[in-house]
């Protein structure tokens, strides 16, 4: 039997559109929505992404769309919409502005789109998740730390002079500038590495974004090709690892925390048993420092004229 799939792309600004243009031309889906409030930014990006399916030979139908009414039955739904992070800011200096933002999001979408799964993208990207779950309460991932562990990748390979298709290794906890090295996941063709730079690696993952911010303006084609991997995944049940960041109940909240998960049509297990004792306490601790920082942005967030509790 042939499975169709269709997605929607939710917010399709700069990392939007190199999320979606990533995605799509991989030829997974066999239709697509973008939706945007900009006037006529999807449609004229539906064009773009046409010409480009048509040089590809991609036949996926692409519809770009100001209404939120044209989200309809979609299968995964891809959410970057928000104010993106300008040079100098932090991730959770965008908490207020863009969790009004993906709280009408959380309400509107899910009515139109039974039994979707939810890819949040938007920054700070894992409270994002969290404030989605906490108002829709659909099953929701965030894209987490996929991309800081790539980036972990990327520089051992090039410190190291090895493929990088030979180096290992997840990054975990909050997105940003809090996350962790879970060096007991780091590996060189299978083994564990001695001496590395470990104080120089930590720093270059957690600084090259906003190096990155702070020349070009916006990082889109490292973590655009990164999130689009993680579609795929879930699409094409690919059952990957992936450090992405899974809902999780902690005291009274849900939050998203990454850890190692292995990806596929459906989401997990995690790899938590796996990790080193010290890994493992890292996490503990990030997720206590989230809690204690969400619940404190949670009171920022108003709703109707009301304090989000």
């Amino acid at each position: 039997m042939i499975v169709m799939i269709k997605a929607s792309f939710i917010g399709i600004g700069k990392i939007g559109q190199t999320i979606a243009y990533s995605a799509i031309t991989r030829g997974i889906f066999d239709e697509v929505v973008l939706y945007d409030i900009i006037p006529e930014l999807p449609e004229k990006f539906e064009h773009e992404l046409r010409h480009a399916l048509a040089s590809l030979r991609i036949d996926t139908e692409v519809i770009g769309t100001n209404s939120i009414d044209d989200v309809t039955g979609s299968d995964i739904v891809v959410i970057s919409a928000g104010r993106p992070r300008k040079p100098g800011m932090s991730r959770r200096d965008l908490f207020a502005d863009n969790a009004k933002i993906i709280i009408n999001l959380a309400k509107e979408l899910p009515k139109r789109n039974p039994g979707a799964v939810y890819v949040m993208v938007t920054n700070p990207v894992d409270m994002m998740a969290s404030v989605f779950a906490k108002y829709s309460k659909e099953y929701v991932i965030s894209t987490g730390d996929q991309v800081e562990s790539m980036r972990l990748r990327a520089y051992i390979s090039k410190i190291l002079h090895v493929p990088v298709s030979q180096v290992d290794g997840f990054v975990g906890g909050e997105h940003g500038e809090d996350a962790v090295v879970l060096w007991s996941t780091v590996a060189v063709n299978g083994k564990q590495v001695e001496d590395l730079p470990k104080e120089q690696i930590e720093k270059y993952v957690k600084s090259i974004p906003g190096d990155i911010i702070r020349v070009m303006g916006g990082t889109t084609w490292g973590p655009g090709t990164i999130i689009a991997d993680i579609i795929k995944a879930i699409v094409l049940n690919e059952n990957r690892v992936m450090s992405i960041a899974v809902p999780r109940q902690y005291e009274d909240e849900i939050i998203h925390i990454s850890i190692p998960t292995v990806v596929g049509s459906k989401i997990g297990p995690t790899l938590e048993d796996h990790l080193s004792e010290d890994d493992r306490w890292h996490l503990i601790a990030a997720m206590k420092d989230y809690y204690s920082v969400y619940k404190d942005m949670l009171k920022s967030i108003k709703t109707e004229g009301e304090i989000v509790s």
